[in-house]
């Protein structure tokens, strides 16, 4: 006879409930991974420095290859806001900007919109055009919100130079070091973890 709190007696919603820690546990985990990693990637590109006024090198891959590897909804939020809070740690350690929280929203919004076009849009999320187009996509809903903000605050921004920021961090950020290492390590780090993440 099962005892009363054997799971085979346990209710659909008793099951779920009891499964809602460990989904909990692995959401929080992937922000904090996604803060981690991306802050380990910030380290190594900051150091280049800025390639143009206001056009710089962001490891947008590290947080793209948890959410390929995770599913879309709670856990895409959950990378996003890792890597936002990762960059304004380090952003108070730099120096805090009037434009960082424009920046913060932007990095969320743009991981998001990476994992919704991966996941909601695309065909096949795997693919190398899949993971491409939405690593630009991504990288430039972030850019939007980094040249807004340069154009708002920064003291020789014009439309001019907004504008060729928004570019240039769609290039950087969404193909150099976005979609051409997402699509390169995507595969490999998939065989290895496989579907643990989803």
């Amino acid at each position: 006879m099962p005892k009363p709190d054997d799971p085979a007696r346990q209710s659909g919603v008793e099951r779920e409930a009891g499964a809602m820690p460990s989904e909990t546990v692995k959401t929080a985990f992937l922000g904090v991974a996604s803060a981690l990693l991306f802050v380990s990637g910030l380290l190594v590109t900051e150091a280049v420095g800025e390639v143009a006024l206001d056009v710089d090198l962001k490891p947008f891959f590290l947080p793209y290859l948890l959410i390929a590897l995770a599913r879309y909804g709670v856990p895409t939020l959950s990378i996003g806001l890792g890597a936002g809070i990762g960059e304004g740690l380090l952003d108070v350690f730099e120096g805090y900007e009037l434009d960082d929280p424009i920046g913060f929203l932007g990095y969320v919004l743009g991981f998001t919109v990476f994992g919704w076009y991966l996941n909601e849009i695309a065909d096949d999320p795997t693919a190398v055009r899949s993971l491409s187009v939405g690593a630009i996509l991504g990288a430039f809903v972030q850019a939007l919100f980094e040249g807004f903000a340069f154009f708002i605050f920064g003291s020789t921004a014009g439309l001019s130079q907004a504008l060729l920021s928004v570019v240039g961090n769609t290039a950087t950020h969404g193909v150099v070091l976005g979609a051409i290492p997402l699509v390169l390590l995507y595969p490999v780090v998939r065989e290895r973890v496989g579907t643990r993440l989803a």
